[in-house]
């Protein structure tokens, strides 16, 4: 009986050992567990290594054409340099276009090039909406011009 007794204590110490134990080893797990879920999906979201290199090779090539760019150059070569449509094309009452290609610099980052009458202006990492905000072409703004813009009566 003795024997019994012993026995199931000891089953009942090692069982409250492992259960103290657990919690301490669950964050170890679920980081893990998390790392595993986050590989996979990356795996398997994130194509291929083909994709990759597809992007990469994009960008190197329309940053390769903005680097080579000029202010006060015309803008018909690089357009066609770029060798795709803008993701957005947008311009103003002030004369101004702003031609944005999306992920040129990074997945995220954005860039522009900016025209007026035929000619670029600006051009580097931005979006047409910071661009074209109204106050750049206003007095002290970065694209100031001496006139108003045009209205219809």
């Amino acid at each position: 009986m003795q024997t019994i007794t012993r026995s199931i204590t000891l089953l009942i110490a090692a069982a409250a050992t492992g259960f103290g134990a657990l919690p301490g080893c669950t964050p170890m797990m679920a980081g893990q567990m998390a790392e595993a879920g986050y590989n996979v999906a990356k795996t398997t979201l994130g194509g291929s290594d083909a994709a990759t290199a597809v992007a990469e090779e994009r960008q190197k090539k329309l940053q390769a054409v903005l680097y080579s760019v000029d202010i006060g150059q015309d803008l018909k070569p690089i357009l066609e340099a770029m060798g795709e449509p803008p993701k957005e094309k947008s311009g103003n009452t002030y004369g101004f276009t702003c031609y944005e290609y999306a992920a040129v610099y990074s997945a995220t980052e954005a860039a522009v090039i900016m025209a007026h009458d035929g000619k670029v202006v600006f051009y580097g990492n931005s979006r047409c909406t910071a661009e074209m905000q109204d106050a750049n072409f206003k007095s002290g703004g970065k694209y100031m011009v001496d006139r108003s813009p045009t209205m219809e009566r």
